[in-house]
């Protein structure tokens, strides 16, 4: 009975709708319109939070849209600059080289100014043992470059030529065990040889007698005897000394005043011009 009930509703609500809308099209149009917006006014407030609703979404995807292409463009003002960074970052650091080298060579002519102008030459190789110590640098025998000129940074003592190409030289280290350096101290005068033990850091200091005093600091000057090394470069600095009752010299070691695995470029003093400066 109920369902027979809801039936009949149903088909009765059918018809009454489709009855309304026939007549709507049947009465005038001024008529209709009042009718419309009668049925339509308490749906007013619906339709306007409606439309907001639909406004505040529209409007929030539009925000959000300039925004990520905001960020697209931040972000590829930020790989530009990152790029630019690099750039002046490279262009600064080939200044600072330039900058050290004139500074170099202006430091070496103050000090041996009398031994003329030296040779600027850029390191191209290290020796790879673990026993001997020598770098290779890009200037040879069309520069002039002979065996035994003197090579230094600055005003401090790098080593010798050891042997001579066209386009480039080996430079023994003075932290080679087969190199030997007639030298003195700066303060005491006290003569001696330093000679190279293999370490990239580390200097000994031979024939140095048991009673000379000699103390942690003192530094190392080469003293030109033997024509061989400019006299007056600095070769490093004593950091240890050790006496001994039963031998007749000091055992003592020393730190060279450069750090060889550092340096980029190297000046190279003519034998010729220290020999001219001895005789």
């Amino acid at each position: 009975m109920g369902r027979n009930f809801s039936r009949f509703f149903k088909r009765f609500s059918i018809y009454i709708l489709i009855a309304v809308s026939v007549s709507l099209l049947a009465i005038p149009e001024n008529i209709s319109n009042h009718i419309k917006l009668t049925v339509a006014s308490p749906l007013a407030p619906v339709q306007k939070i409606t439309s907001k609703t639909v406004n505040y979404f529209r409007n929030g995807f539009r925000k959000m849209a300039l925004m990520i292409k905001a960020a697209d463009k931040e972000e590829k003002l930020e790989e530009e600059v990152f790029l630019l960074q690099n750039k002046l970052i490279d262009h600064q650091n080939t200044i600072n080289m330039l900058n050290k080298k004139l500074k170099t060579a202006s430091e070496l002519r103050k000090d041996i100014d009398s031994i003329g102008k030296p040779s600027i030459a850029d390191i191209i190789g290290y020796d790879t043992s673990n026993f001997r110590k020598s770098i290779l640098i890009n200037i040879g025998r069309k520069q002039g470059i002979s065996v035994d000129d003197t090579v230094v940074f600055g005003s401090a003592l790098v080593g010798r030529i050891s042997a001579v190409g066209n386009s480039s030289s080996r430079v023994i280290l003075i932290t080679d065990p087969a190199s030997s350096v007639p030298s003195r101290f700066l303060e005491s005068r006290t003569q001696g040889i330093v000679q190279g033990t293999g370490n990239d850091d580390t200097c000994v200091v031979k024939y140095i007698s048991r009673h000379a005093e000699i103390k942690e600091g003192n530094k190392i000057i080469s003293s030109g005897i033997g024509g061989l090394f400019p006299k007056s470069i600095y070769i490093g600095d004593i950091v240890e000394v050790k006496d001994s009752g039963a031998k007749l010299f000091k055992d003592i070691n020393l730190k060279p005043r450069i750090d060889f695995l550092k340096i980029e470029y190297v000046s190279v003093i003519k034998k010729s011009k220290v020999q001219k400066i001895h005789n």
